[in-house]
């Protein structure tokens, strides 16, 4: 099966039921993005689940001449109550990193056997809730081992454990979203892994060890350091099975697939890239006479964040002495932190009028907070004006994540599109829920 023949979502900025409708105004999930804007206001984040849908299963196409393996969901990129159904309809696993996310994907009903919990320095409560409930966790050091061991011992159970390895691998990323390199705050350097094994064993009462996990970036457009990645954990597993007996039951090689932002991105399709990893996972393991381990794979960024759009509507206009213009949304750095945390770039389009775009515009969008930093795309190719709906695309992933009650102001609503049906998932926070966790000394009210 070629990628041809897959729909990869990752490679294209719109989701995939993104259109033109006749009335020249974006449609999406079959739902005009305008009278969305109208019937829940903005900013609103939208997801397609069609999507979702058709990257995940390119993923699972990828890995499916694999003997065994399975697709973790990244819960980091998105999380909720109806994206954990979501992932539970497409027969998927799913990777937490909190207490929040572990416990929504249980009241989901999630599979514990199919969730798997990753974080440095959990808290206690995290632990006791992933080891009472058999969810699988991912050790990030000997500190945690320790307190896996006494928990488990504790409570009486064996707690599954994988232990996540820094294999001084980098991809093309910007730096703060790089996680493999030696002196990352994830996991343990190669050369300490042979002694963790050893203490892992000594409590069989308590921990059981199946295999290793990396996680080398996110947002990566190349194969290459996966390839490289997978190697080197395969050298691992030999020196293990040589020196200790000890055998690689699973090898999680994590996720961190990128996306198109705009037009210069050039992503792996995720087809590719899942085929690709169980490829010379197969061939890095049997060339070194080791039974295959089953795989693991955590895209998250790569099935979400195509699926996802921000409609927001366009305030003040101020033209600049430069020749330039300022277009002020109703939102910003509050429900999208990326720009201003990495720089990262978007694409646009004024949802009401899609051919009125303008290439050559000066038009700098930005967002309604107090910092200067607050620019949400610099020289947007579009003339927007006062009550425009724009629409900025590939938004799905680390935008609702990673969103603040910055200026005291809630967080968008967020509906999930299907077949021309749109329902909220996400309700937008009031003035009234900022207040909820507000409390008031006895004294101060005091005259």
């Amino acid at each position: 099966m070629t990628t041809s023949m897959i729909k990869c979502p990752n490679t294209s900025i719109w989701p995939l039921s993104a259109r033109a409708n006749a009335d020249q105004h974006l449609e999406i999930g079959g739902c005009d993005a305008t009278e969305l804007a109208r019937q829940f206001g903005t900013p609103l984040w939208v997801m397609d689940y069609d999507t979702i849908v058709h990257a995940a299963e390119a993923a699972k196409r990828g890995i499916s001449s694999y003997p065994k393996a399975q697709i973790l969901y990244a819960g980091k990129a998105f999380l909720c109550l109806a994206m954990c159904h979501i992932v539970r309809r497409l027969g998927l696993g799913i990777d937490v990193v909190s207490e929040g996310e572990l416990y929504t994907a249980l009241q989901a009903g999630c599979d514990p056997q199919r969730i798997y919990l990753h974080g440095n320095n959990k808290s206690e409560s995290e632990l006791n809730l992933a080891i009472s409930r058999g969810v699988k966790i991912v050790v990030n050091g000997p500190c945690e081992l320790k307190r896996v061991a006494e928990i488990g011992a504790r409570l009486g159970l064996q707690a599954q454990i994988l232990v996540r390895v820094t294999p001084g691998v980098e991809p093309d990323t910007h730096h703060h979203i790089k996680t493999g390199q030696v002196d990352s705050k994830f996991g343990i350097e190669l050369s300490e892994l042979e002694e963790f094994v050893v203490l892992a064993l000594a409590n069989p009462e308590s921990v059981r060890l199946t295999g290793l996990h990396a996680h080398i970036g996110s947002q990566s457009h190349d194969i290459q350091p996966y390839l490289a990645s997978i190697d080197i954990l395969a050298d691992q597993a030999l020196a293990l099975k040589q020196r200790l007996d000890f055998q690689l039951e699973v090898l999680d090689v994590g996720g961190g697939l990128g996306i198109a932002y705009t037009k210069k991105d050039k992503p792996l399709p995720i087809f590719d890239w899942a085929q690709s990893i169980a490829t010379r996972t197969r061939s890095a393991f049997e060339k070194r006479g080791l039974e295959l381990p089953e795989l693991l794979l955590e895209p998250g960024r790569a099935i979400v964040g195509p699926a996802g759009l921000t409609l927001y509507k366009a305030g003040d206009v101020k033209a600049l002495t430069n020749g330039g213009r300022y277009v002020a949304l109703d939102g910003g750095m509050a429900d999208n932190p990326r720009p201003v945390t990495y720089n990262a770039a978007y694409t646009a389009a004024i949802a009401n009028r899609l051919d009125a775009q303008a290439p050559d515009s000066p038009t700098t969008l930005v967002g309604r907070y107090c910092e200067s930093g607050d620019i949400i795309i610099k020289d947007a190719g579009i003339s927007a004006d006062t009550g425009d709906i724009i629409a900025v695309f590939a938004t799905g992933a680390y935008n609702y994540s990673m969103a603040s009650n910055y200026n005291r102001t809630g967080r968008p609503a967020c509906v999930l599109v299907h077949e021309g049906i749109a329902e909220v998932i996400l309700e937008r926070e009031t003035c009234e829920d900022l207040l909820k966790q507000d409390r008031v000394p006895g004294w101060l009210l005091k005259r």
